[in-house]
């Protein structure tokens, strides 16, 4: 497949609203902005809200305007394509103690095989997420000749370990488990002395993960833009009031066609469209 990362990416995004981070290492921050790259799928950083200088004299280091941070209610955050059915596995901890090997999370996965299929599992999920605040909405407004067109990032959810699978268009059952060494406490997922470890069963597909209690893996952000009317000038938005509140923005649409199975841009799809909207070449 030549853009696997554009597949995998295309699939997470079918079934979450959400974009998948090819490389979790790499930190995406809320507030980020840029663009999409369509060939490969990936976020092109441009800058970042915080450090955009504005005409407000808003000062984006005010407490009330860091980023919110939260933990998830669960231990785990599980996104499966269509085509992917899963089990979590019952398992039961050993005793705490120093040096014993527990496992956190134990998930059996089942590929249909009728099409390429995606699967991405996040363990101590946070989220992290952009205020609610009106400055953000000035400071915007103030910049249009380096926001306006952009991307925005405006949630990440990062954690401690994260394992991204895709299947090469085959029906396949794959199993994968997080073993912990050391005390599973909510002192040592914090920080402390617990190590993570991923152990994986039957991998035909394309396989990814990363493990460390101490770092903080960002695999999957969400992307808004303001309405087009957000730009407008008031005398030119027409009589319906428009809500500029950050809820009310758009969700980022995949700059690329529908994908075929080989992650290439469905030539049917260009042909069917090219006829419904001829170019008018006169």
């Amino acid at each position: 497949m030549k853009y696997e990362s554009r597949k995998f990416i295309d699939l997470i995004l079918g079934v979450t609203s959400k974009w998948a981070n090819w490389d979790p290492p790499r930190p995406i921050s809320v507030g980020d902005y840029g663009m999409i790259n369509n060939e490969t799928g990936e976020f092109e950083w441009e800058g970042n809200l915080y450090k955009t200088t504005n005409t407000f004299g808003i000062n984006m280091m005010d407490p009330e305007l860091h980023p919110v941070e939260q933990e998830g209610g669960d231990d785990k955050y599980i996104v499966k394509s269509l085509g992917v059915s899963t089990k979590e596995v019952n398992v039961s901890a050993e005793a705490d103690v120093p040096g014993g090997v527990n496992i956190a999370l134990k998930v059996n996965f089942q590929f249909d095989g009728r099409k390429p299929a995606a699967a991405l599992v996040m363990y101590k999920p946070r989220y992290i997420s952009l205020p609610k605040d009106e400055r953000i909405i000035m400071l915007l407004k103030s910049r249009p000749d380096v926001l306006k067109g952009k991307y925005v990032v405006t949630e990440v959810i990062s954690c401690a370990a994260y394992m991204m699978y895709m299947s090469n268009q085959m029906a396949e059952k794959f199993s994968v488990s997080l073993k912990t060494t050391g005390p599973v406490t909510p002192a040592v997922n914090a920080g402390g002395a617990a190590g993570f470890t991923w152990s994986a069963e039957t991998v035909c597909g394309l396989y990814r993960e990363g493990s460390n209690s101490t770092a903080k893996y960002m695999p999957l952000y969400r992307l808004k833009q303001p309405r087009h009317k957000f730009w407008l000038p008031f005398g030119q938005r027409g009589d319906q009031p428009i809500d500029d509140a950050i809820d009310k923005w758009e969700d980022v649409d995949p700059p690329w066609d529908p994908l075929d199975d080989e992650g290439e841009e469905d030539e049917i799809y260009d042909a069917v469209r090219s006829q419904l909207f001829p170019l008018d070449l006169a």
